[in-house]
């Protein structure tokens, strides 16, 4: 008895069994849709993070902005600061010199953890980039002027300090380097001793230059002077050469008549 009464239950149990399972997957199809429609997509751009290994770096130019898209409810993601979501490649994995394909990555932080739902998706999707080995080098800084002195004055000594930098990059690029320029110093109607501070020019973006990044200039401006003593080899002697003034130490004497 209790054996056709389990028949029937399973019976009634599967009837219309087809039908049933249409329904709920319609239901289900309806929610994912309906979540969807209320789901509210945002935009943002990060900046592309580079992680190198110690001996290969990036030796070609790649873009450095990740345009980023977050979807979910809007009480969710627009609390989620930008600085909260990183978009990085990681390069740390290669070990030869070459072109690769390296997708970009998100790493979530602080504001942006625990948030659900929460769609990421980044454009570009990967980096092409060649890699190389990553050389440093002592460089030289050199000085560029704008404009002239004021009339009847010379500019009769200069200095940078720091004189060089320290400069990290591909081979390729920098072992061809002899010299940064700075940003120009403006000289136009100056007539006394000056100190500015100036950028360093640096003239790849794959190069790093360690530091500031700037450099202080120290210019010293005299005036000639066409009265003063004359040594006996007829060279004029300005009164700093017959003081010793220690701003002008360092300067022959055969200078001051040029």
């Amino acid at each position: 008895m209790s054996s056709l009464n389990s028949r029937k239950l399973l019976a009634r149990a599967v009837e219309k069994w087809p039908a049933k399972v249409l329904s709920v997957a319609a239901a289900l199809i309806l929610l994912v849709f309906h979540r969807m429609s209320t789901l509210e997509t945002r935009f943002f751009s990060t900046p592309l993070m580079v992680e190198t290994g110690a001996d290969l770096i990036p030796a070609s130019s790649h873009t450095g902005i990740v345009r980023v898209s977050l979807r979910g409810d809007a009480n969710s993601i627009y609390p989620i600061l930008e600085e909260d979501i990183e978009t990085y490649i990681d390069l740390k994995k290669f070990n030869a010199e070459g072109w690769y394909r390296v997708p970009v990555q998100v790493r979530k932080k602080d504001s942006a953890l625990d948030v659900e739902p929460l769609e990421i998706a980044v454009d570009p999707l990967e980096i092409s980039l060649r890699l190389e080995r990553k050389i440093s080098k002592n460089v030289p800084l050199t000085p560029v002027f704008r404009g002239a002195v004021q009339s009847g004055f010379d500019l009769v000594s200069q200095s940078l300090s720091p004189a060089n930098v320290i400069a990290e990059g591909p081979a390729s690029l920098l072992k061809d380097a002899v010299e940064f320029r700075t940003d120009a110093i403006d000289l136009e109607g100056r007539h006394e001793d000056f100190n500015v501070m100036v950028n360093i020019i640096n003239p790849d973006p794959l190069i790093v230059i360690r530091g500031n990044g700037m450099t202080e200039f120290r210019g010293l401006i005299r005036r000639p002077s066409s009265v003063g003593l004359r040594s006996p080899d007829q060279t004029i002697l300005r009164p700093a050469d017959i003081t010793g003034d220690p701003a002008t130490a360092g300067f022959s004497r055969g200078d001051a008549g040029e």
